[in-house]
């Protein structure tokens, strides 16, 4: 990962406390319980400028959506819902998701990879919303209840784990702070 520089006092505060995380699932490659199968990105920390036009159209997608619903986190798959919701897809917007995603998840700015449940993997990456399915037992709402529970718990993770994270990065030159 190339240095980054950024201000001092406004950067400790951002990096190692970023406003929300992007998290999307990667391939599930285990046959255990838990895998390696997600990924968080901080999209405040990644300068823009140097993105592609689809991975900067995902982040801004993303800033919107985290200042309508007020999350920590927010899963990739809650905007392909937005999007489903208003009929319309990344596909007809001309959006690359799945390059844009390659592209933040092997970028050169921080990214932590997310050991996960089979269970909450499916809750990560499901692009249902449950609220408009019919089951034998009402509506089907224990499924978006389930992931908010997920959403909760990996924003309690991010949350403890990040700042140590970034200030490894920051002690070992990766992120270099302007004086």
């Amino acid at each position: 990962m190339p240095a980054t520089k950024l201000p001092v006092a406004a950067a400790t505060d951002e990096l190692l406390y970023p406003e929300y995380w992007l998290v999307s699932g990667l391939r599930w490659r285990g046959d255990g319980p838990d895998a390696e199968a997600a990924a968080a990105v901080a999209p405040g920390l990644i300068p823009r400028e140097a993105l592609s036009h689809d991975a900067w159209q995902v982040l801004g997608c993303a800033d919107l959506y985290v200042r309508k619903h007020c999350h920590r986190v927010i899963f990739f798959s809650d905007l392909t819902r937005m999007f489903a919701d208003a009929s319309t897809s990344w596909a007809r917007l001309g959006v690359d998701w799945e390059r844009a995603l390659r592209e933040l998840h092997d970028g050169s700015f921080p990214a932590v990879f997310l050991t996960i449940s089979e269970r909450a993997y499916h809750r990560i990456c499901s692009t249902v919303d449950s609220r408009s399915l019919l089951t034998q037992n009402g509506p089907g709402d224990a499924n978006d209840n389930e992931r908010e529970l997920v959403r909760g718990a990996i924003t309690c993770q991010l949350a403890a784990d990040w700042p140590a994270y970034m200030q490894t990065i920051i002690d070992v030159g990766h992120v270099r702070l302007a004086r």
